[in-house]
């Protein structure tokens, strides 16, 4: 079986989202712990960690164009470049209204970069191994979700937020060597292959389920950190209970992208329904360290999730993968922008956080059975 030599163009690609992801991660679960810090109510909280989804959601569909047309590997560039500002103004902030002002650069960052990413392993696929090579690339997001999280908790522990919002910023420049130029295939008449792609009905489910675990996980992890910095645990506690579950991600991203190439309905059911069980878990076991045992089962459940979920809404797709990887992604942004905001009225008209984190493991059952219903064709 033909493999991709690892001194390859795309092997680059994968080592720089792996390095991307490893240093966004060390500042994404601080923010909302430094803007408790810095005195924001659960509202404020909310709106500044969903901030980002407000220019990512603008700007995916304009960057997914662009990268169908001109060069993938420029607009990752550009992400890189945004990110590091964003998080320099980070650095110099003491408001909450300069961390929305960096969020929505953030938002920007990921527009630009994770679509083109994705869309660039996508090009490189072997014929009916699409899945696979969507495995290898999430594999390298899992692992910077595995280190950054721990990595910034460290950090931030021993030295300060500000200081790991800095390091963040400057270290992400040195990956402009690491993503090397490559020009993609342009479409034309691509007016009816995006109707098309978009409105399969394999993509719009993947689409929804997307949405729904967004706003989930993204709503129980700003209210689960904030939560228990009040239980007066430290930083290294969240930052661990983000990297176990990364860590337990990444051992089976790869089979479940092979097994994505064959029954990517199957494979996207099965880790919406564990990952609604390890929800559940954590509305029981809230705090550590029984917390931790919920962490290894949401990381599995993610581990199948996100290779199954890219493949049943791209895999199927010909043309246009650039604007469809955009669409697809912005579920995420969708839920980045809901989760956080519902949550965090729940949480402050209820006075209660527990409230709150019943909520996920419902909403994620309610994917599963969507998918469940598509792939019996009751839909």
């Amino acid at each position: 079986m033909k493999t991709i030599p690892l001194n390859s163009a795309i092997w680059r690609l994968n080592i720089a989202t792996m390095l991307f992801f490893t240093l966004v991660q060390m500042v994404v679960p601080l923010i909302p712990r430094y803007a408790l810090v810095i005195g924001a109510s659960p509202s404020m909280i909310g709106a500044a960690v969903s901030s980002i989804s407000v220019t990512a959601i603008a700007l995916r569909p304009f960057f997914g164009v662009l990268s169908d047309k001109w060069i993938r590997s420029s607009l990752m560039i550009l992400g890189v470049v945004l990110a590091s500002i964003s998080y320099a103004l980070l650095f110099l902030s003491n408001s909450i209204s300069t961390i929305m002002i960096a969020r929505l650069i953030e938002g920007a960052a990921v527009a630009s970069f994770i679509p083109s990413s994705i869309a660039s392993a996508i090009d490189s696929a072997p014929k009916g191994r699409v899945g696979e090579t969507l495995g290898w690339r999430s594999l390298m997001v899992g692992i910077g979700f595995t280190v950054g999280p721990g990595l910034g908790g460290v950090l931030s522990q021993f030295f300060s937020y500000r200081v790991t919002f800095i390091i963040a910023s400057l270290l992400l420049l040195t990956l402009i060597p690491l993503i090397q130029t490559s020009k993609t295939n342009g479409e034309k008449s691509l007016g009816g292959i995006y109707v098309r792609g978009v409105s399969n009905r394999y993509f719009l489910t993947a689409f929804l389920s997307l949405i729904i675990y967004a706003v989930a996980w993204m709503g129980l992890i700003t209210f689960l950190s904030a939560y228990l910095k009040l239980l007066g645990y430290g930083d290294i506690e969240i930052g661990f209970f983000v990297s176990l579950q990364a860590l337990s991600s990444l051992m089976l991203r790869i089979t479940a992208g092979k097994l994505s190439d064959k029954y990517p309905e199957k494979t996207t059911y099965l880790s919406l329904l564990i990952i609604s069980s390890s929800f559940f878990m954590i509305y029981m076991f809230i705090t550590p360290p029984y917390l931790y045992l919920a962490s290894i089962v949401f990381g599995v459940g993610v581990g199948i999730f996100i290779p199954s979920c890219q493949t049943l809404a791209l895999g199927r797709q010909r043309g246009s993968v650039g604007f469809l990887t955009s669409i697809y992604t912005m579920g995420m942004d969708l839920g980045n922008l809901i989760g956080p905001v519902i949550l965090g009225l729940l949480v402050q008209y209820s006075g209660n956080y527990m409230n709150a984190f019943l909520i996920p493991p419902i909403l994620v059952l309610t994917a599963g059975i969507l998918v469940l219903l598509i792939s019996e064709s009751i839909l």
